[in-house]
């Protein structure tokens, strides 16, 4: 009996210590990229506050759009075998509503930058968003390849 305690609370302080570190790595990741793209854009200290809000926004508004649909998308596939053709049809319907949503945030978004930074560099944050993502699927790779050797 004591045995299987030890071995269950020595197993749940594993699971804690990885999910930490899970998060913090998230936590920096998310700050090496706030440093990008403020270095990226040039923001000044006005332009960068009001950036980051209308920015954090954003990201928390598809952030949760992103959550739903991929709940939703999960149901699809556990139950595929057992839908109809009309549950099929809303399922499209649902992933065009999406589609729109997204679109819809980073049109406000735009519009909200355009008031605080030049039209050039809210044009460019989707194209700094891209590179930083690129150079961030290379960090991941260089790590994996380097765990495994």
């Amino acid at each position: 009996m004591k045995k299987s305690i030890l071995l269950i609370s020595s197993l749940l302080m594993i699971f804690t210590v990885n999910a930490q570190s899970e998060t913090f790595s998230r936590e920096k990741m998310e700050a090496y990229k706030k440093l990008y793209l403020t270095d990226k854009l040039e923001l000044d200290i006005n332009a960068e506050t009001a950036f980051w809000g209308a920015y954090k926004s954003y990201e928390d508004s598809l952030n949760t759009l992103r959550k739903n649909h991929r709940l939703n998308f999960r149901k699809l596939r556990s139950n595929n075998e057992s839908y109809t053709v009309q549950e099929y049809d809303e399922q499209i319907n649902n992933y065009m509503t999406y589609e729109k949503k997204r679109v819809e945030l980073k049109g406000k978004l735009i519009s909200e930058l355009k008031e605080v930074m030049s039209f050039r560099k809210t044009y460019m944050l989707f194209q700094y968003e891209e590179d930083f993502r690129k150079e961030m699927m290379e960090k991941l790779r260089r790590a994996r390849t380097k765990n495994k050797n």
